[in-house]
């Protein structure tokens, strides 16, 4: 499912086009809404599939699949469950309004369409939603900032890391010429992408040497498990923190894991992500390794454009790169020098 833009978009759901002609109008002489229509129920479905929609204005009678019955599957599927249905209709017989709020619909609009009453009643279930939504995304992120405090506790020596790989992230996604709505979610899913790693015993997570290559398997096995913490929610933001603890080791080439995806098969938001977590990873000190410099970490990236990173995510990360070093500087770990026993 894509994300329009950053207008409110809505779904207009009427098999006569004219009807749909007119409601288009009327809306966008007063806002500057992304409209997209479909002239049949199974229409509209797919167009749910296709796309997020703030607001559904679907008509009842309709042939062979009506409103009514339309409306019981958005209600029914839990990718669609929560976009809010407005009923457009002729009839206003007391059995078909409450047989439409039965079914979920939080309103009814009737035809011919009032302008100021179209475009009243769809502000106000737009700022409903928007309320709506904040709610819920304080939520997860509320989520997002325990299980990411519990990621860092479990593997105490990240300090920052997870903070820096959120705001690298979301920067490139930005450049990358992401909405801002979409940046936002990257940024706050990034914050989740070694989740798994609570599943991973200590003596392997802290271990102060090389791994072997079968405590290396059983490494590599947290991208799997924060995918199966993160992948039941239906809520979008921790579906999209779902994608990123899944996909940020995958390489470009297919030489990653866990499932060996390359090139686009890659999600845009795992293949942000793969190139901020290993910038700030190389840079940092760890129990089995050194801290590297800027300048081995940039050409080690450099030698692998094209195999572990997708080479135009990471012309624009160099391009920028005075800006992720800046992010870099700005979240540097705090060393605390506990005063010896007197």
């Amino acid at each position: 499912m894509t994300m329009i833009n950053d207008k409110p978009a809505i779904l207009v759901v009427d098999d006569d086009l004219t009807n749909i002609q007119v409601g288009i109008r009327m809306l966008k002489d007063v806002d500057d809404y992304q409209m997209i229509f479909a002239t049949s129920g199974e229409q509209a479905l797919e167009r749910v599939k296709e796309h997020d929609f703030d607001l559904i204005l679907l008509d009842i009678l309709m042939q062979p699949m009506d409103g009514f019955e339309v409306c019981r599957r958005l209600k029914a599927d839990k990718a669609t469950h929560h976009i809010p249905v407005v009923f457009l209709t002729a009839r206003t017989d007391s059995d078909s309004l409450i047989q439409g709020f039965e079914l979920g619909g939080v309103d009814y609009v009737t035809k011919p369409f009032n302008a100021h009453e179209l475009c009243a009643r769809v502000k106000t279930h737009l700022e409903l939603k928007r309320y709506h939504d904040r709610d819920i995304e304080e939520t997860q992120r509320e989520i997002i900032l325990m299980m990411s405090a519990v990621c860092e506790f479990k593997s105490v020596e990240t300090g920052q890391h997870i903070n820096r790989v959120a705001e690298i992230s979301a920067l490139l996604a930005r450049l990358a010429g992401c909405s801002g709505q979409l940046c936002q979610e990257i940024r706050w899913a990034a914050a989740m992408h070694d989740v798994g790693k609570v599943a991973i015993p200590d003596a392997i997570l802290h271990k102060p040497a090389r791994l072997t290559p079968q405590e290396f398997e059983i490494i590599k096995t947290h991208t799997v498990y924060g995918h199966d913490i993160l992948r039941h929610s239906t809520r979008q933001l921790l579906r999209c923190a779902a994608v990123i603890a899944h996909q940020h080791h995958e390489h470009w080439d297919g030489s990653g894991y866990p499932q060996g995806l390359s090139g686009e098969e890659i999600d845009l938001r795992g293949r942000i992500v793969i190139i901020a977590d290993v910038f700030d990873a190389l840079l940092q000190k760890r129990a089995y390794k050194h801290a590297w410099s800027y300048d081995e970490v940039l050409d080690y990236m450099r030698e692998r454009r094209g195999t572990e990173f997708d080479p135009r995510l990471l012309d624009l990360f160099f391009a920028h790169i005075n800006e992720v070093v800046e992010i870099e500087e700005r979240l540097k770990d705090v060393i605390v020098h506990h005063p010896k026993d007197a």
